[in-house]
């Protein structure tokens, strides 16, 4: 067995000289890669979590685990999590509370300790019962590969062999360890398929869990041959504005299914609903799906992703002698005489003739139902008409400030200013505007 995991640890990149950090919970799988490491020649410490969901036996764990590490001279690391206040801060389940929470800590204990990787004892049985839960609850390539050997800093020494052959080299060398006794309860997912599932699986192919390893490792071949490919094509399918990502639609439907080349290039950024994107890939402009980070918006020609903003209500009062903005936006003001002055044709500068306006002026968001009158036009218009006409998608109307006096829209903040607030010969002072920034 020490051959074996030796090999396969060097196979995964472990060289003994590296250090690790391995999670020890006192069960029979943990306990076995504490003495596999120990027992070829790594440099380990040993991390513990007290999850404080089992009473005394959660405790008992813990002094087992203490102790072991005291034999044999291993640095021991303990942490106490309140899993239960986690559970309901976060509304996710005890496993995910208690995952979040353990992860979160080793990495923060690697780095203080500078280590080199952190250890769990994930083995090919895990590897099944990861696979079968990410088929049950639908999963693209990237849940086909399931547990991976390495992951950054996360390594998984024991995907090489299962949980039959740990308990034989356990009880061949005498090695105790911790039953937990929740691991018998069909209370969780991955209970029912270990215990009810994977036994009738095992029935039909003896060799169910090196199987399963083999196919999650041509799996993972595959998502990176098609990750290399797609990368390869990132600068064609997306063009990055300002704080955007276009998905151009154009470079989309060359492929027999865009759907999944969309998926590949958003899965990072929390969006996992298939059908919600698959309806969207159909949707007309205007259509918008959310992560819990980003948002996606159909456009004309584009997939347009962002961060999600929190709304803005606010408005923004400009006294007569404020020269600068800087928040919401950053605006200049300044006062000019007219017949010094040499007009600037830009959306970014607004030059208003300055007897025209009511201070102090207001700057807000625009709303449904706000009119104006556009420079060079007679009659009134639509904010929300214009914006079409302007050919806005949906952020960039969220994003569209207006400038106002006396509740009249004297500019859209870098579009057009109203026919009402513009130089005409009579003007003496103007009042300039400048957008900073864009």
């Amino acid at each position: 067995m020490q051959k074996q995991f030796l090999k396969y640890a060097q196979k995964i990149g472990l060289s003994q000289d590296a250090s690790i950090l391995v999670a020890v919970s006192g069960g029979l799988d943990s306990v076995a890669l504490l003495h596999l490491f120990r027992l070829v020649g790594f440099s380990i410490q040993v991390a513990h979590c007290n999850f404080n969901l089992r009473g005394e036996e959660s405790d008992a764990d813990e002094r087992f685990v203490q102790e072991l590490c005291a034999t044999y001279d291993i640095p021991f690391h303990v942490q106490h999590f309140d899993t239960e206040a986690q559970v309901r801060s976060a509304g996710i389940s005890v496993q995910m509370a208690a995952r979040d929470l353990r992860y979160e800590w080793f990495e923060g204990l690697r780095k203080a300790h500078g280590l080199n990787y952190i250890a769990t004892a994930h083995h090919q049985d895990d590897q099944i019962e990861t696979l079968l839960l990410n088929l049950s609850r639908g999963t693209g390539i990237k849940g086909m590969h399931g547990i991976l050997a390495c992951h950054d800093t996360l390594v998984r020494p024991l995907l090489f062999t299962d949980r039959p052959a740990l308990e034989s080299w356990m009880r061949a060398n005498n090695f105790t360890h911790r039953e937990d006794r929740s691991n018998a309860s069909l209370k969780y997912s991955r209970n029912k398929l270990r215990h009810q599932v994977i036994p009738i699986l095992k029935e039909l192919n003896p060799s169910l869990s090196k199987t399963y390893q083999e196919n999650a490792e041509r799996f993972e071949n595959a998502e990176q041959n098609l990750s290399f490919f797609y990368e390869g094509l990132r600068l064609k399918i997306i063009q990055k504005k300002d704080e955007e990502q276009h998905i151009l639609l154009s470079e989309l439907f060359i492929y027999p299914s865009p759907l999944d080349v969309l998926f590949y290039f958003i899965h990072d950024y929390g969006f996992n609903d298939w059908k919600a994107l698959e309806n969207l890939m159909q949707a007309e402009s205007g259509k918008v799906v959310s992560s819990a980070t980003h948002d996606l918006l159909k456009d004309r020609d584009a997939f347009i992703l962002r961060a999600r903003q929190t709304p803005i209500f606010s408005s923004y009062a400009i006294d007569e002698d404020q020269r600068e903005l800087t928040d919401p936006i950053s605006l200049s003001f300044s006062i000019k005489d007219a017949q010094e002055f040499t007009l600037q044709t830009s959306s970014e500068i607004a030059a208003l003739d300055y007897n025209a306006l009511d201070f102090p002026l207001e700057l807000r968001k625009w709303q449904k139902g706000d009119v104006f009158k556009p420079l060079g036009m007679k009659g009134k218009k639509k904010l929300s008409d214009f914006f079409v006409d302007q050919k806005l998608s949906l952020f960039e109307k969220e994003n569209t400030w207006i400038l106002c006096s006396a509740g009249r829209v004297v500019w859209i903040v870098g579009h057009r200013i109203d026919e009402r607030f513009k130089l005409v010969e009579a003007t003496q002072k103007v009042y300039l505007v400048e957008l900073n920034g864009v």
